[in-house]
């Protein structure tokens, strides 16, 4: 099965995999694109900020079940790294747990879509798990996975501006810990070298 097969039959044996909201920041308001929108959590957060939204996913039956659940926002299956944009379209991108499964080639594709969508003097915030987090070298059943210091997640923004860049580590009660790298980045007003 490839990557696309996968999360699809993942998504319709688990409609509800991840409950609740995200936890993101508001750093802004209008429109907002969730890359990856899975089963809603970071949308349902969008929308519980005021944000108009529209989320992607290459799997059709995590859309299917978003445009279910939350039927204020847009949802399209689509690739992360092919985004169905016109250019500024977004002042806000989130990417929640989202780049850790894109392989070489996608990955830097898909941060470039990410910065091509959204307005000047919009944000992209990104969450990824750590190389530390409990899930590290776990067995994933086929499932791409990688993993991202916050150092990584910049490194693929290059000419975005770095609002906060930080590493959240909450230990478990069962002795583990989960660890993530989020950033925030800020596209600036005009590129780098204009007037």
């Amino acid at each position: 099965m490839d990557q696309r097969e996968l999360w699809d039959a993942f998504y319709r044996g688990n409609p509800r995999a991840w409950r609740g909201n995200s936890g993101i920041p508001v750093p802004c308001s209008g429109r907002a694109l969730d890359v990856g929108c899975g089963n809603g959590k970071t949308v349902s957060s969008l929308l519980d900020a005021g944000f108009r939204v529209a989320g992607i996913d290459f799997s059709p039956a995590a859309v299917g079940k978003c445009a279910e659940l939350f039927p204020d926002a847009e949802f399209f299956v689509s690739d992360a790294s092919e985004l169905p944009f016109p250019g500024g379209s977004f002042d806000y991108v989130t990417a929640v747990h989202v780049l850790e499964n894109l392989e070489d080639g996608k990955l830097e594709k898909a941060a470039g879509e990410m910065e091509r969508v959204l307005a000047p003097g919009g944000y992209i915030f990104v969450r990824c798990f750590t190389p530390d987090d409990m899930r590290s070298g776990a067995r994933r059943d086929g499932f791409f996975y990688r993993y991202f210091g916050a150092d990584g997640i910049c490194a693929l923004f290059p000419s975005m501006e770095v609002v906060s860049s930080e590493r959240k580590d909450e230990p478990t009660r069962f002795g583990t810990v989960r660890s993530r790298a989020e950033c925030l980045f800020r596209k600036p007003l005009r590129s780098r070298g204009s007037f």
